[in-house]
């Protein structure tokens, strides 16, 4: 009967063999995070050693033995359809034992654990379960051999008032130290059998990433400033830190995440691969994930010869330093079957999350319910931020999340707090008459709030006879990839401290936040004050003000609005948040304007006083109070949606008939080839390719008979390819809507 027992068909792995695997991993999580707050591992060790047992049930042994074309085993049973095996496996628990040892909570946790480790259909007739374990299950256990499990006791059959729907571990309504105990259990057991399944380590131990972080603030010739500093003592505490840019806030939080696990949350992904290239490359820390929509294509670009368990161990949150969009970590506040794992993960780590401003009213709210939770399981986080509107604070409170601060760190000169701008208000719609006058031996940078507006300025400045030997870009959202990977690198170069050479950049908030750029004068159109003093950040980015000089030129608009700002739902920022940054501003005209300055203005601006009747107060609340209210498992995962960012990716016909020989043989590979490594590398150069617009762009499109072709990445997966003009200059354009916007994470 050797090897008789199978867990699953690859390698014919049995379930001692499995098991083994998994408390081979359970060591190792035990090595490396010792101290998780609510986790009972022996609890969890005797869920690892008791989760599949139920597999050695007939029907499920049959099912492998025929895919392997072995004897099948005779079925007592064969009127009975299979039952999944999570349902079948808490009966070789103990039960006599274990009631000696836990209270009745205790064994609900470590039962359910088991229990419900798969996503399956709900089994309402408990009859069958007990026929099962009698007349199937009893029969296999005396041939069974691991010396992990008692076998001491009858299979028990009657396990339901455990894990029956009306005993389910529910928030608020289990106290809270037996509701995490449960999600610790059985988030850590899905962690541990995904990882004893793939056969990658569940977590990588984080040995040196202080050490890295202050070896590469020392070998530039620095020490770690004051903000690092306060950082590095309260590494134990949560943290809401307001700090200027240039001053160190990333070296900050990676002082503060230590040696310990950790997340590193930014809102755009242009930031994150930034992030990411420098604290592997820059910083020297090697053992650091990407994780966002496009992870593998990232990885791919950085390395050919990329290792597939490198990739699995991002996706499995085994890296000890993940930098990360903050939707690929929070979406568990909609408690879908499984959320457990995220937050049992999220229970031990350190969570950075980076420019909050830039998220929309119903992400934070999100946030903030998911913070509430992660520290009451036991994870720390803090918020770095050159901007923090009060509000946010003030729900932080409300949802009694303890933190320190807010501190505030403006970088200093001789003392004083250092001035980088001075601002000269403009009440009209954005022009290009300055620039004209005054673009000569400077780095010019021009934002604007969407596309459209952006590709008439960048029209009319290089139709200008005066600036015709003007160095004149433009960067947004809407180019291709691989123009816009090639765009990103230039702004950087021109936008790199120690390059002197001159030029106009036109562009959307894809520079706002996190991009280190610095330039000479900045011409923006007003979004709101947050977003302003993000646009200020990348000019002057660390230099002090000199010569009285004015370097901002802030337009207002001319009648009501800027562009991108209605009453419409598409509106980037809500109207009456605009007209309080605007009438905020109008004041400031002609002013040298400082960091402590400016965050108290956002503060001001972002009160609960001037925004309780305004819309973005009122999202916030109400998506909050719309989540707090989600009950366990009401939701599917399948109809989660943390982002309402409704894109379709497209290619744009005039790149794919220029590329088209190309792209058909990448077609055909990924059509045909039987390695993985070889068929991604060619979806990822058709992905060069794409460009994303808004759904409502695509739509009209298809209507008026602009999709010319389909591009075949799989079997449910195939790209548009539409007739709208595009080019390396301009991007994709048509005549778009007044509302068409920037959305987050670009």
């Amino acid at each position: 009967m050797n090897n008789l027992f199978l867990a699953k068909t690859k390698d014919r792995e049995s379930i001692v063999e499995h098991t083994r695997e998994l408390l081979f991993q359970f060591d190792r999580l035990k090595s490396i995070y010792p101290n998780i707050k609510y986790l009972d591992w022996e609890i969890l060790r005797l869920a690892c050693i008791y989760h599949d047992l139920g597999k050695m049930n007939t029907k499920f042994q049959n099912k492998l033995y025929k895919k392997m074309g072995l004897d099948e085993l005779k079925d007592d049973l064969p009127e009975i359809e299979e039952i999944p095996h999570g349902y079948l496996s808490p009966a070789f628990l103990p039960k006599k034992k274990l009631q000696k040892k836990y209270s009745e909570d205790e064994l609900r946790v470590l039962y359910q654990s088991i229990y419900y480790h798969h996503n399956r259909p709900k089994l309402e007739n408990s009859d069958v379960i007990k026929r099962i374990v009698k007349e199937d299950l009893e029969k296999w256990r005396d041939l069974f051999e691991f010396d992990e499990v008692d076998k001491t006791e009858k299979l028990y059959q009657s396990y339901s008032r455990y894990v029956n729907k009306y005993r389910r571990i529910i928030y608020g309504e289990d106290e809270n130290e037996i509701y995490y105990k449960y999600i610790l259990t059985k988030g850590l057991l899905n962690k541990l059998d995904y990882s004893a399944s793939a056969h990658i380590p569940v977590e990588e131990p984080n040995r040196d990433l202080f050490q890295k972080t202050l070896k590469s603030i020392e070998d530039s010739g620095y020490k770690p400033n004051e903000l690092q500093q306060y950082m590095i003592k309260n590494q134990d505490k949560n943290n809401v830190i307001i700090a200027s840019t240039g001053i160190g806030k990333t070296e900050a939080a990676l002082f503060w995440i230590g040696n310990n696990k950790g997340f590193f949350t930014l809102p755009l992904r242009v930031s994150i691969n930034a992030i990411y290239d420098r604290v592997k490359d820059k910083i020297g820390f090697e053992h650091v994930a990407l994780l966002h929509s496009d992870t593998y294509s990232e990885y791919l670009k950085r390395n050919d010869d990329l290792d597939i368990d490198y990739y699995e161990k991002t996706k499995q949150f085994s890296m000890p330093l993940t930098i990360c969009t903050l939707d690929q970590l929070i979406d568990f506040i909609f408690k879908y079957e499984g959320f457990e794992l995220k937050l049992a993960t999220l229970a031990y780590s350190k969570l950075v999350i980076d420019e909050i401003q830039m998220y929309s009213p119903d992400m934070i709210g999100y946030l903030i319910v998911a913070l509430k939770y992660i520290t009451e399981a036991g994870g720390r986080f803090s918020i770095v931020t050159a901007t923090l509107p009060q509000i946010i604070l003030d729900f932080m409170k409300e949802e009694e999340i303890e933190f320190n601060g807010p501190v505030t760190y403006c970088k200093k000169e001789k003392g004083k707090v250092q001035i980088r701008h001075k601002i000269e208000v403009i009440e009209e719609d954005i022009n290009i008459n300055h620039v004209v006058e005054n673009w000569k031996d400077k780095k010019v940078l021009i934002i604007v709030n969407t596309v459209k507006k952006a590709q008439e300025i960048y029209d009319e400045l290089i139709k200008n006879d005066r600036l015709s030997g003007a160095n004149i870009n433009l960067l947004h959202s809407r180019f291709i990839k691989k123009h816009r990977a090639l765009k990103e690198r230039e702004i950087l170069k021109i936008g790199d401290k120690d390059n002197k050479e001159s030029g106009i950049w036109v562009t959307t908030q894809v520079v706002e936040a996190s991009l280190d750029i610095d330039f000479d004068v900045l011409y923006t159109e007003l979004s709101d004050i947050s977003g302003l003093f993000q646009r200020m950040g990348r000019v002057y980015r660390s230099r002090t003000l000199k010569d009285d000089v004015t370097n901002v030129y802030v337009y207002t608009g001319k009648d009501k609005y800027t562009s991108g700002v209605g009453n419409s739902d598409k509106s980037i920022i809500a109207p009456k948040i605009f007209q309080l940054s605007k009438e905020a501003i109008k004041e400031l005209s002609g002013q040298k304007l400082d960091e402590e300055l400016k965050m108290k203005i956002v503060q001001r601006v972002y009160s609960r006083e001037k925004l309780e009747e305004a819309e973005y107060y009122k999202k916030i609340r109400d998506t909050i109070n719309k989540i707090k209210n989600i009950r366990e498992f009401e939701i599917e995962k399948a109809d989660v949606k943390l982002r309402n960012i409704l894109n379709v990716s497209v290619v744009p016909m005039c790149v794919y008939y220029k590329d088209i020989d190309f792209i058909k043989e990448c077609e055909n590979i990924i059509k045909t080839s039987k390695d993985k490594k070889e068929r991604e590398l060619a979806k990822n150069d058709i992905k060069d390719f794409i460009v994303d617009i808004p759904l409502y762009m695509f739509e009209e499109a298809r209507r008026n008979g602009r999709i010319v072709d389909y591009i075949e990445l799989g079997k449910f997966n195939r790209i548009p390819v539409i007739d709208y003009n595009y080019s390396f200059e301009i991007g994709l354009k048509k005549d778009l809507n007044e509302f068409d916007i920037e959305r987050q994470f670009l």
